[in-house]
């Protein structure tokens, strides 16, 4: 144990002999690292996020009109306007599929409120959307007195905005109307809290969509029954349906693309950091062929010397490693803002961060990062550990 305790400070010092050097090498490791938690991370907090935002939904099928199904499923998520619409007579023609356990109507639109004010989405739902979205509770307030009334209930967040609460009105000049608000929503952490809701009847009236819907969200009575019901509805002529599996599957497969450009980046980085951490070694061993020579006299086994060197880049990797991760977590947390922007749909916030790297990431990075530096390191291991002690000691050539 005192033999390898040697070891270990012997090599630390051989490290802070050259500090540039070592520096350098470990930076190497540290952006192959970084690169591959990156990777990593993306894909996972991606997931998770897009895993909650799915489920916030509150239905397994989405029906909509024919057109773009995955853009109108974004759109959807989104809170933005789909230039499409079903009639509401429709809807009688799926509540009598067999396949059929619950539905909710809804009609969207976004509305700028007053002159310059924030442009908001409205939704005219039914009573059905609390059955679909229990958590949707009210923090104030009730439930619409009539499918006509020109009431409304504020999301949590459009609240917060537009500091309005249970009493006051909000006047939509467009269209010359005046809404009561008689309710606010608890926090959701989905869109929904950013959205203001109607009466689907009076939303209709409003918007002049008499008789049409944006979708219709619906829940089946078991979801083994899913392929026959999609079947049904594709027979229809003018309406489509699309899952939220579906949906976070195409997801998830854009997603990939970027996912294996990063892991292309990272290969690539781990090459460099390989080559670059057996030349440091290499440097290193040929510097101080003189002191093996030295140990091997005093009686040092060839495995003690390849110890000995292993423990040097052992720690250059797990120094690499250790930097790269730290760098992956905090850059994660500051790059998530501007990946929002460049992906072309991306959760809230509420539902969660789109760069997560995990510990169990974390460790394997680690534990990447010393193997590969351990396999780097061999060649120039074996041979200054297999070097006779005469040759290394006259500064020769083994």
């Amino acid at each position: 144990m005192a033999t390898w305790a040697a070891y270990i400070r012997l090599a630390l010092a051989s490290l802070r002999r050259h500090p540039l050097r070592s520096l350098v090498t470990c930076l190497a490791v540290a952006l192959a690292v970084s690169l591959f938690l990156g990777a990593l991370g993306l894909h996972d907090g991606f997931a998770l996020a897009l895993a909650r935002s799915v489920d916030r939904m509150g239905y397994h099928v989405l029906v909509s009109a024919k057109g773009c199904p995955y853009e109108t499923a974004t759109l959807v998520l989104r809170g933005g306007n789909i230039p499409m619409y079903i009639d509401d007579s429709l809807v009688d023609t799926l509540q009598a599929d067999p396949a059929w356990d619950g539905g909710t109507r809804f009609l969207m639109q976004g509305v700028e409120i007053g002159a310059g004010g924030p442009f908001t989405v409205f939704m005219g739902i039914d009573d059905q959307f609390q059955r679909m979205k229990p958590w949707m509770s009210l923090q104030q307030g009730g439930w619409f007195s009539g499918p006509d009334a020109a009431e409304a209930i504020l999301g949590y967040n459009v609240a917060e905005t537009l500091r309005h609460s249970t009493g006051d009105t909000i006047e939509l000049e467009r269209y010359g109307r005046t809404l009561r608000v008689i309710g606010v929503f608890t926090r959701s952490g989905a869109q929904d809290d950013g959205m203001i809701f109607l009466p689907v009847a009076y939303a209709q009236k409003m918007f002049e969509r008499q008789g049409k819907l944006t979708g219709v969200g619906v829940r089946l009575t078991d979801l083994k029954h899913l392929g026959g019901f999609l079947d049904r509805v594709f027979e229809m002529p003018s309406m489509q349906a699309i899952t939220v599996a579906q949906f976070r599957g195409t997801m998830m497969e854009l997603l990939g693309s970027a996912r294996a450009l990063l892991l292309a980046a990272s290969v690539v980085a781990v090459i460099i950091a390989a080559l670059g951490v057996f030349n440091a070694v290499l440097v290193s061993m040929t510097e101080r062929r003189q002191q093996l020579g030295i140990f091997k006299v005093l009686g040092a086994s060839p495995g003690q010397l390849f110890g000995l060197v292993a423990i040097e880049t052992a720690a250059i990797g797990a120094a690499g490693g250790l930097i790269g991760a730290g760098l992956a977590v905090t850059g994660g947390a500051l790059a998530n803002p501007l990946v929002r922007q460049l992906l072309p749909w991306a959760p809230l916030p509420a539902e969660g961060t789109i760069i997560s790297v995990s510990s169990g990431d974390v460790m394997l990075a680690l534990g990447g990062a010393v193997a590969i530096a351990l396999v780097a390191g061999c060649a120039p291991a074996a041979r200054a550990s297999l070097t006779p002690a005469l040759v290394s000691l006259r500064g020769g050539r083994g």
